[in-house]
C-alpha cells in the first residue's frame, strides 16, 4: 500500500516537472472560447475538400445577389479595366501582339481584353481559372477552362516522389507537369463521364490566388463574406415583410350584444368585411358594437444594421463600401481618396504578384516563342527574347486635378521621369511621344509670360 502511495506521488511530482502549470500563454491556443468550426485543417486539404462546394454557392450569389454582383463587377473592372498592353523597346513587336489581340480568342467571341476580363472574373467567384493554348494553322489560340474541368478527384501517388493532387500531376522535384483535364464539352446539355485527358503544363495556365503555402487550387473569394451574403438576403426579405405588415391597416369589430349582422355594408369575404375609408367621412355604430385598429411597429434602425452588414461585406472583399451599396451620399473628397488609395495598393498586388506571373507574362513568352519560329530565317528580328513590361489602366481619381498638380510638382522636383509619369497612366512614353507628334495642334509648353496677357492686365 505504501509502495502504491509512493508510485502515485512520484508520477504526480513527474508530471508536475513536464508539464508545469502555465501562468502566461496565448488565449488564441485554447479552445474554450472559439466555435468548433475554427478548427481548420491544412490549408491544401481545405480547399481540395471544399472549393467545389463554395464555387457553386459562389456562382449562386454573384448571379443572384445585387451586393455580390457589384463586389465581383468592382474587382473585375478595376483590376483589367479596359486591358493591359506591353511595353517593349520593339515597336514592332508591340504592333503585332495587338494585331494578334484582336484574333486570339480559340472561340471567336472576344478578343484577349475579354479573354483576361473573363479569366479575372473567373478568379474572383470560382478562385480559379485555368487556359490552354491551342497551336493551329492560322496561329496561336487560348480558350479558357473553369475549375470544374480540370478533375478534382483524380488524388493519387505515381511513383518515386511524383504525384497527382486534385487533378494536378507534380514530379518528384514539386514541379507542376501535367494537368488532368475532363474532356466534356461545356455545351453538352447532360454531363457525361470520361476519362480525364492527360495535358502537358506547357499548355496549361492556372490562374489562382494563392491564400496559403501549399495551396495548390483555388478557392472563391466570396468565402469569407458567403454567410454574410445569406443573412443580409435574409434580412432584407424580413424587413421587407415587415413594412408590408406596418403598411396594412386592420379594423377590429366588437360585437358585445351577439348581433351576428354586421354594421357596416361592404363587400364581405368569410369573416372579413371591406369597407372604404373615404376622409371626413363619420359613420355611427349600432349599440353594442365598438371597433379598434392595429398599430403594427417597423423595424427600428434596420438602415444603419444594414449599411454596417454591407461594409462588413465589402471589407471582406477588399473593395470600398460604396462600390458594394451604390450609395455615395455619405461619401466626401477625403473619405473618397483615403478609399481608392488602399483600394488601389490592393489591386496592384494582385496585378503584379498574381495576374501577371500566372498569365500575362506566360502568354508573352509563349506567344514570342511563335514569333521566333514563324521568323527563322527571317532578317530584321531584334530583341526577341525581352520581357516585356505590362501596363495596367490608371486608376480614376477622386480630384484629377490635384492628381495632375502633384505629377507636375513630382516632375519639377526631379522625383519622377516622364516616362514614370507615363507609365503610371497605363501608357508608354513612345506612344504618347508619337501621338503628339503626329497632332498639328500639340504644342510645347512656353516658358516665356504672356506678354499680351500682361499688358492687357496692366491697362
Amino acid at each position: 500500500m505504501a509502495r502504491a502511495s509512493a508510485l502515485r506521488n512520484f508520477r504526480r511530482a513527474l508530471a508536475r516537472f513536464i508539464a508545469p502549470e502555465q501562468t502566461r500563454g496565448y488565449d488564441a491556443g485554447r479552445w474554450d472560447r472559439f466555435p468548433r468550426e475554427a478548427r481548420m485543417g491544412r490549408t491544401s486539404l481545405e480547399t481540395i475538400q471544399a472549393a467545389p462546394l463554395i464555387r457553386s454557392k459562389a456562382r449562386y450569389f454573384a448571379a443572384n445577389d445585387a451586393h455580390a454582383s457589384a463586389g465581383v463587377n468592382a474587382l473585375a473592372t478595376y483590376l483589367w479595366g479596359a486591358g493591359a498592353v506591353p511595353a517593349h523597346t520593339n515597336a514592332a513587336l508591340v504592333a503585332a501582339f495587338l494585331q494578334w489581340w484582336d484574333n486570339c480568342d480559340a472561340d471567336g467571341r472576344t478578343n484577349f481584353g475579354g479573354l483576361i476580363r473573363l479569366a479575372i472574373q473567373a478568379l474572383v467567384v470560382d478562385g480559379e481559372c485555368f487556359l490552354i493554348f491551342r497551336q493551329r494553322a492560322d496561329g496561336l489560340k487560348l480558350q479558357l477552362m473553369p475549375g470544374e474541368q480540370v478533375d478534382e478527384s483524380v488524388t493519387r501517388e505515381l511513383g518515386g516522389g511524383a504525384f497527382i493532387a486534385a487533378g494536378i500531376e507534380f514530379n518528384a522535384q514539386g514541379e507542376r507537369v501535367a494537368y488532368w483535364i475532363r474532356p466534356y464539352l461545356p455545351t453538352q446539355q447532360f454531363e457525361t463521364w470520361a476519362a480525364p485527358i492527360r495535358v502537358d503544363a506547357a499548355d496549361v495556365l492556372h490562374l489562382m490566388r494563392p491564400d496559403g503555402v501549399g495551396q495548390i487550387r483555388g478557392v472563391s473569394w466570396l468565402a469569407p463574406v458567403m454567410l454574410k451574403l445569406a443573412d443580409l438576403g435574409l434580412l432584407s426579405d424580413a424587413l421587407l415583410k415587415g413594412f408590408q405588415v406596418a403598411a396594412m391597416h386592420a379594423g377590429f369589430i366588437e360585437d358585445a350584444n351577439g348581433v351576428s349582422q354586421l354594421p357596416f355594408e361592404g363587400e364581405k369575404s368569410g369573416d372579413a368585411l371591406d369597407v372604404s375609408l373615404e376622409p371626413g367621412v363619420v359613420r355611427r355604430l349600432p349599440p353594442g358594437h365598438k371597433i379598434t385598429f392595429n398599430n403594427p411597429q417597423a423595424a427600428q434602425q434596420s438602415g444603419e444594421f444594414l449599411t454596417a452588414m454591407i461594409e462588413e461585406i465589402a471589407a471582406g472583399l477588399g473593395v470600398p463600401a460604396f462600390m458594394v451599396s451604390g450609395n455615395v451620399s455619405r461619401a466626401n473628397y477625403s473619405s473618397l481618396r483615403a478609399a481608392l488609395i488602399t483600394f488601389k495598393a490592393s489591386l496592384e498586388a494582385i496585378q503584379f504578384n498574381v495576374i501577371v506571373p500566372q498569365l500575362l507574362a506566360p502568354i508573352w513568352r509563349r506567344w514570342m516563342l511563335t514569333q521566333e519560329l514563324r521568323s527563322q530565317g527571317r532578317s530584321g528580328e531584334e530583341d526577341v527574347g525581352e520581357v516585356a513590361e505590362w501596363r495596367f489602366p490608371a486608376m480614376p481619381e477622386a480630384d484629377p486635378f490635384k492628381a495632375l498638380q502633384a505629377v507636375k510638382l513630382a516632375l519639377d522636383s526631379k522625383l519622377m521621369s516622364r516616362r514614370e509619369a507615363i507609365a503610371a497612366r497605363g501608357e508608354s512614353i513612345e506612344r504618347v511621344d508619337a501621338d503628339i507628334a503626329a497632332d498639328p495642334n500639340a504644342q510645347e509648353p512656353s516658358d516665356e509670360p504672356n506678354t499680351e496677357e500682361d499688358d492687357s492686365n496692366a491697362e
